[in-house]
């Protein structure tokens, strides 16, 4: 850009000079000319189209000159400006307008917040952003030998003062991630649930992400990247994994109801006999306190609220007494 524009001032002070030299015309010309103007006089109309193409010349340099001396960042930015001979000059994170020697180039690397996604089969699929995702879905295998599919996003952002150096080692932003982020994550969620059942993969999510991180995390140590966070999306065993895994399952939920209906039964049957001990100790406490003054007392009470049937030792028939 500003060797263009240094082209466009050239050609300007060009016609400038050319535009204050007399233009010539023949006396043909002169005789049809309909302002009058006789040979060997200037013509009016060609200075003022030389001096016009002249401005615009002029104004197309200098607006190239100041578009290729300026740049603008915006927040969440990061550049490195390198000259023409390859060397850094700088790098800045301050939003706003910025100057630069034209023949300086700016590479802009992005510090946001930014994510790693791989998921399904390809990378038509989406991510859970609407985007498309990185890569497939990850293979890995378990400590159990079985063969197993995750889907799997990472977060990640870049610190701001490390631009120089990934600079330096990946040239642009593009080929920081395909070469350096994309490959590292894929080898780490490769690893890291080696160290997990199939059992653990499915149930200890939490567990299997903080491997895949630490492993992450121990390997980008230095580089200037830090990892926000690491989600597993899913995890897909083989399909006769899965129905093994469901039939035991279920088969511990039998086991498990079993346990609780003999849990059940054993306090329903302590309960009758501790029901039964109480019985049969009232009934003693009962049969103690009936003593012969007790029992004459009963007696007597008998008389007293109505008639009574009294039937004698070793005879059959009743009598009726008032």
């Amino acid at each position: 850009m500003f060797i263009v524009a240094a082209v466009f001032i050239v050609i300007a002070v060009v016609l400038f000079i050319i535009s204050g030299r007399p233009f010539l015309i023949s006396e043909t010309a002169a005789a049809r000319s309909s302002n009058g103007a006789t040979a060997g006089t200037p013509h009016p109309y060609v200075h003022k189209l030389v001096r016009g193409i002249g401005v615009v010349s002029l104004l197309l340099g200098l607006g190239l000159g100041f578009a290729s001396a300026t740049f603008t960042q915006s927040a969440g930015e990061a550049d490195v400006l390198v000259d023409w001979t390859g060397n850094i000059v700088g790098s800045t994170t301050t939003t706003g307008l910025h100057f630069r020697a034209p023949w300086d180039d700016v590479t802009t690397f992005n510090i946001r917040n930014q994510q790693v996604v791989y998921v399904g089969n390809s990378q038509d699929e989406p991510d859970n952003t609407g985007g498309k995702a990185n890569g497939p879905d990850v293979t890995v295998q378990d400590k159990d030998g079985v063969t197993d599919h995750i889907d799997i996003a990472l977060r990640y952002s870049i610190n701001p003062s490390s631009v120089i150096a990934i600079y330096k080692s990946f040239k642009n932003e593009d080929g920081f991630k395909t070469t350096f982020i994309e490959q590292d994550v894929r080898s780490a969620v490769r690893t890291a649930p080696n160290q997990f059942t199939t059992l653990q993969l499915l149930t200890k999510r939490s567990a299997v992400e903080t491997a895949i991180q630490s492993q992450i995390e121990k390997h980008w140590a230095g580089s200037g990247v830090t990892i926000d966070s690491v989600s597993m999306q899913e995890v897909r065993p083989p399909a006769n994994v899965v129905a093994s895994y469901a039939s035991a399952q279920q088969a511990q939920i039998n086991v498990t109801t079993q346990k609780n209906n003999l849990a059940a039964a054993q306090v329903s049957a302590q309960q009758q006999v501790v029901q039964a001990q109480a019985q049969a100790k009232a009934n003693d406490l009962l049969s103690a306190s009936l003593s012969p003054q007790i029992l004459q007392n009963k007696y007597l009470d008998a008389l007293k609220a109505g008639t009574v049937y009294v039937v004698p030792s070793g005879s059959t028939p009743f009598i009726q007494t008032k």
